[in-house]
């Protein structure tokens, strides 16, 4: 079974270690390069049994603020691109530059104009240079700008996907360029070094404004820690070549000499998964904690047995919520899915329209869940009137949806609906 994660890190970390197909990754892991010297906030509340870091530093900085062991796995993009032995291009060329980048809450500001002008004027050497946009920057329409400029605009796509979309089309980007470069460091520069692309540090430096954010600063730089400070000096350029302190500094970053084998992950893994279920399931039978902490135990339990496959324990804990308070929509919805994946559809039909009839926060998913499940339980029914009306419903809730659209379209050329631009 496959689970969306940030840029495919759990189809990564997955194959690295070599898990079994129906292993939960029941870890937290760090998705990116960071140098603020402490765990990521998130992070650091994560009830997962294990934490994945990138390097010895990280290690010790986690190990200094949680209780929550810890391991080394190194950046799960190296572990890709050595098991297909990705290398650059013979025939590279130009310069990729990454601009730093924003995310949906912090916006990366800096004077994007001056950038673009600083870019042309690289040396010859440098020319072409191609702008790689994070996706929540062009949803921020700033590739404008840079095509005003006359630059070509690229990204490696959506960050939360399946599996290797996002780590291949990255790779198939910046191996075809001679060199990198960004306004800030981030983790690009060190999977540019280590694939042996020299990187550069070049413009004027972005300050990260924090647009709602609950966990971070109102306004910081990378520049505002020490770590961040040594990054920015080791890479300033621009550069044609690697240096010795380059490459010394990115392989400790990148834990590429203190990382597990995928072997002993693997067995961590299991042995951390089996821990934590054992803990849940001995603290259910003790009865004690509030209504609250029961059901968010019975969670965990449901999500995991869920992915691992398990129906019969993944059904127990379903049930053992009804238990302690009334069905809720949440639960109601793993009921549901429960029988979906046994195809007992009449079933999961009650289920979900029980879940779409129960109050649930504003803007959850679960607005909109219960419906998009009801029209895929409505069409294994072949009743496809049913099944595009809850789609429909679903489309008020999340109108940017891909599987909905997807729905939408499949829906109407079974039902002989015509698009209204076609009409």
């Amino acid at each position: 079974m496959n689970w969306l994660s940030i840029y495919g890190l759990y189809a990564i970390i997955r194959e690295y270690a070599g898990c079994p197909a129906t292993l939960p990754l029941f870890c937290r892991y760090e998705h990116g390069w960071n140098p603020i010297p402490e765990p990521d906030p998130y992070d650091a509340q994560t009830d997962k049994p294990l934490m994945l870091v990138w390097s010895r530093r990280r290690l010790q900085e986690w190990n200094e603020e949680s209780s929550i062991p810890a391991a080394i796995v190194g950046a799960p993009f190296i572990h890709y691109r050595k098991l297909r032995n990705i290398e650059k291009d013979i025939a590279a060329k130009g310069t990729i530059a990454f601009p730093a980048h924003s995310t949906s809450t912090i916006d990366a500001v800096f004077d994007i104009d001056a950038y673009c002008k600083q870019l042309q004027n690289l040396p010859g050497e440098f020319q072409p240079v191609t702008i790689c946009l994070h996706l929540h920057d062009i949803e921020r329409k700033k590739d404008e700008k840079y095509r005003e400029y006359g630059f070509n605009v690229v990204t490696a796509g959506p960050v939360w996907v399946l599996g290797f979309e996002f780590v291949e089309k990255f790779y198939d980007l910046l191996r075809r360029h001679k060199y990198a470069t960004s306004n800030q460091v981030g983790s690009y520069s060190f999977y540019a070094v280590e694939m042996g692309i020299p990187f550069f540090i070049y413009g004027e430096e972005a300050d990260l404004e924090n647009g709602g954010e609950p966990l971070m600063p109102s306004k910081f730089s990378y520049t505002d820690y020490p770590i961040g400070v040594l990054a920015a000096k080791i890479f300033a350029g621009p550069t044609q070549i690697i240096s010795e302190a380059q490459k010394k500094f990115v392989e400790e970053e990148l834990g590429i000499h203190d990382c597990l084998p995928g072997a002993e992950l693997r067995d961590l893994l299991i042995e951390s998964n089996n821990r934590a279920i054992e803990a849940y399931q001995e603290y259910l039978k003790t009865g004690q904690g509030g209504v609250e902490e029961k059901i968010a135990t019975c969670r965990k339990l449901v999500d995991y047995f869920q992915n691992s496959g398990d129906t019969d324990k993944q059904l127990e804990y379903i049930l053992k919520t009804f238990a302690y308070a009334p069905p809720n929509a949440e639960f109601c919805c793993h009921l549901g899915l429960y029988f979906l994946d046994v195809q007992q559809y009449e079933q999961a039909v009650f289920w979900y329209k029980l879940a779409a009839q129960l109050k649930k926060p504003i803007n959850s998913r679960l607005m909109w869940l219960p419906h998009i499940q009801l029209c895929l339980c409505y069409d294994h029914l072949g009743q496809h009137k049913l099944a595009y009306e809850h789609n429909e419903i679903a489309g008020k809730y999340s109108p940017e949806n891909s599987q909905i659209i997807h729905n939408k379209k499949y829906l109407e050329r079974v039902l002989g609906i015509k698009p209204p631009n076609q009409a």
